[in-house]
């Protein structure tokens, strides 16, 4: 194998990058070759068949969904199905479908507004659209460590301490599921939900914005990343 090489992803191998997700039948072409891994762009065919939760959770989470790397071991030589020039349109077509612009439409839609910013009338709007559109039984997980966890995550504090506390407190590593919209709307944290802890039936107040959706298949799986995004850059 070398680069520039075409090779094709054996059957039942699966994603190092999502649970579960079978990749066996990708094609590309080699742009790097390191020791026992490979690094392969993907070609327009394949890209073409990525299902769209994939290519917007990979734009979320800041995953490189043109490339993949994988062991030897775990793919072949196969012949070419498209050239250079293919997978370069369809690499700018995924592009400009799922870009910022593409998202800060959405956002607009929504609030019905040029003006884009974080506000408390914003707020208001985003907190009518997502409580009239988003399942009350979708099932949700923290986006990154709640802000309790952090000292024990990564200050160094007691771990048994912090087992004890997940017991009363959520943790972002738990699913829970949306049961209600909380009316007041916090000034920084922005829309506050209800929900109930699967493992538990624990009930808590969380900020929508440290949240997403479990299910990448989930037509609310857009709603609340959008938010959060909104949340994150708009302030």
């Amino acid at each position: 194998m070398k680069i520039g090489d075409s090779i094709k992803v054996k059957q039942g191998v699966f994603s190092p990058d999502y649970d579960n997700l079978s990749i066996g039948g990708w094609q590309g072409r080699i742009v790097e070759i390191d020791k026992n891994f490979i690094t392969f762009e993907l070609d327009s065919e394949t890209l073409s068949q990525l299902n769209e939760n994939y290519i917007i959770e990979s734009i979320v989470e800041e995953v490189e969904w043109t490339l993949l790397s994988l062991r030897i071991s775990e793919v072949e030589i196969t012949q070419a199905r498209d050239s250079k020039e293919d997978v370069l349109c369809k690499q700018n077509d995924i592009n400009l479908k799922y870009s910022c612009e593409e998202e800060e439409k959405r956002i607009v839609e929504i609030l019905n507004s040029q003006e884009s910013f974080v506000t408390e009338s914003n707020l208001q709007k985003y907190y009518n659209y997502l409580k009239d559109n988003l399942k009350l039984s979708c099932v949700l997980t923290g986006m990154e460590d709640f802000e309790w966890e952090e000292p024990y995550l990564i200050g160094g504090w007691s771990k048994a301490e912090y087992e004890k506390k997940k017991l009363i407190k959520p943790s972002f590593t738990d699913h829970f599921e949306l049961v209600d919209f909380i009316s007041k709307i916090d000034d920084w944290k922005g829309i506050i939900v209800k929900v109930k802890r699967l493992s538990d039936d624990k009930v808590f107040e969380l900020p929508l914005w440290d949240l997403k959706i479990i299910d990448k298949d989930s037509s609310d799986y857009l709603l609340v990343s959008d938010y959060s995004s909104w949340m994150t850059n708009y302030q």
